[in-house]
């Protein structure tokens, strides 16, 4: 008995050695690097895609890493951006740990023995852009890299760290008019790492897909419209993404509330005991004081700079001016089940005026269901919808879903699927979770992270073995639901053109 226990241990002991081996070193335009080799998987971690954003480089886009001599050894993920610890459902809050301005690194999962050319995804993480980061387990790129995918995640600046302007920036105008948006410069950063750097890896940089959810999605609309990110991606998915309204604007407000993002520096400035236009006073103050300011609602949202961001998401849209590619993008059956609009939505109650809201409730089926399901609505639904029209009438290859998928007691009293449940069944990573072993479940995250994996490969969400998706332009929907999927006009268009009739002009 004894000594069947010291095998088990030896062997889990081997195991572990073996799930620690390093790979081969591999070259990048930065120098030599060794992943670990896991499996059938080689996982590359923590490789900089920019020098850390410290110092005279904070509020600067970002800037190309000095090369290493030696083999860096990329067999950990880099530290969390900082940001505030996240609020937990006990009421307390989860400590966040390895967390600092030096966070501008990615990782790569790749198949063992990967020659290439294969699909590349690049995902990037949601959190409001105030939290998130690449390194969270159900993010784990396994499941994409053992079907001949190269997976790659990134960090990018949060808070007033990634979106931030003040006159002392405009001033010094470092970066040739490419102010306020940190955070999307470094994911084009990113992406431009990938162009120079995926082929080593097997990746093929002509065939590279990005994919997000939430912040994360809305980062793919506004990456769809940035001039500066054209040619750096091929397909793109829209999980949840957002981005109505406008983005905000540099020196004045938008008309739905949103301040300027000069005000909102010189304020935060103050704040922090820095007067007038001292840039080196503003960039000594520690970044956790930064982060801990508070923000107006809607402050986090990207700033139409005139270089990284030219014209408004819709208007983008609308003029034929996005990104020339294939657009998966949808939402989730109920985002913010008990979040009522009219509490938390102050541009979206600009929108709603009183003599519209019984138009609203007999669409939605009663001042109830109004309730339910307008923010969600409002937010990713029918904004989801608009911008696969606007797409699909533009003439490009675009795919809208529908995410329903719940456990059966859940779908009795009526409950939808909530804001990023999707997450864990696009990577295939259920087993870290409260569902392993749940046999339907499991054969959902199957089929969804093959259809995701197909969609980058070919441009379509199509291949052997998967329910046929069509494109949008025939007005079907693809849902996803426990118990098998379903392709048909979406249910939801009566009360999805309600709201459109009262906002789409405005957004």
């Amino acid at each position: 008995m004894i000594q069947s226990i010291v095998l088990v241990a030896f062997s889990m002991v081997c195991a572990q050695l073996a799930a620690a081996q390093a790979t081969e070193p591999l070259k990048i335009d930065t120098g030599l690097i060794s992943g670990v080799a896991r499996g059938d998987v080689n996982v590359f971690k923590g490789i900089p895609y920019a020098k850390p954003p410290v110092g005279d480089l904070r509020w600067r886009a970002p800037q190309p890493v000095t090369p290493w001599p030696n083999v860096r050894a990329a067999d950990r993920f880099g530290d969390k951006c900082v940001q505030l610890p996240r609020p937990s459902a006990l009421g307390n809050t989860h400590k966040l740990e390895n967390m600092s301005e030096d966070c501008l690194t990615l990782n790569v999962f790749v198949p063992k023995g990967a020659s290439g050319p294969l699909p590349v995804m690049v995902w990037i993480h949601g959190g409001g852009f105030t939290r998130g980061w690449s390194s969270q387990p159900r993010l784990d790129g396994e499941a994409f890299a053992r079907s001949g995918t190269v997976l790659v995640s990134l960090n990018y600046r949060l808070g007033r760290l990634g979106v931030f302007a003040h006159p002392a920036l405009s001033a010094e105008n470092a970066d040739d008019g490419r102010l306020g948006n940190y955070g999307l410069m470094d994911q084009i950063a990113a992406l431009r790492w990938v162009q120079r750097n995926v082929a080593a890896f097997g990746g093929d940089p002509n065939n590279v897909t990005i994919f997000g959810e939430s912040a994360g999605g809305l980062s793919v609309n506004a990456l769809m419209v940035s001039p500066l990110a054209r040619g750096l991606f091929h397909r793109a998915i829209s999980q949840s993404g957002y981005g109505r309204g406008g983005f905000n604007r540099m020196t004045s407000d938008t008309r739905d509330g949103r301040r300027a993002a000069l005000t909102e520096g010189m304020e935060l400035a103050e704040a922090v005991g820095v007067s007038g236009n001292d840039l080196t006073a503003l960039r000594a103050v520690p970044a956790t004081e930064i982060i801990e300011q508070p923000m107006s609602p809607g402050y986090l949202y990207f700033v139409l700079d005139g270089k990284v961001l030219t014209d408004d998401l819709w208007d983008a849209f609308r003029n034929k001016k996005e990104a020339p590619v294939p657009f998966m993008l949808g939402s989730n059956s109920h985002e913010f089940p008990g979040v009522p609009w009219t509490d938390r939505r102050a541009d979206l109650r600009y929108f709603v005026e009183d003599h519209t809201h019984d138009v609203l409730a007999r669409a939605y089926g009663g001042p109830k269901a109004l309730e339910d399901h307008l923010m969600s609505d409002y937010l990713f639904t029918q904004q989801a919808r608009a911008l696969a029209r606007m797409h699909s009438k533009n003439g490009y290859p675009t795919f809208l879903y529908l995410y329903s998928v719940v456990d059966d007691a859940s779908a009795a009293r009526g409950e939808g699927a909530r804001h990023a449940a999707e997450i864990p069944y696009v990577f295939n990573t259920l087993s870290i979770g409260d569902l392993e072993g749940s046999g339907p479940h499991h054969a959902v995250a199957r089929t969804m992270n093959e259809t995701w994996r197909s969609f980058a490969e070919r441009g379509e969400p199509n291949g052997s073995g998967l329910m046929h998706w069509p494109d949008y332009a025939s007005n079907q929907i693809m849902e996803f639901k426990l118990h098998g999927q379903s392709v048909r006009p979406d249910v939801r268009n009566d009360r999805l053109d309600a709201l459109s009739a009262l906002v789409d002009d405005r957004s």
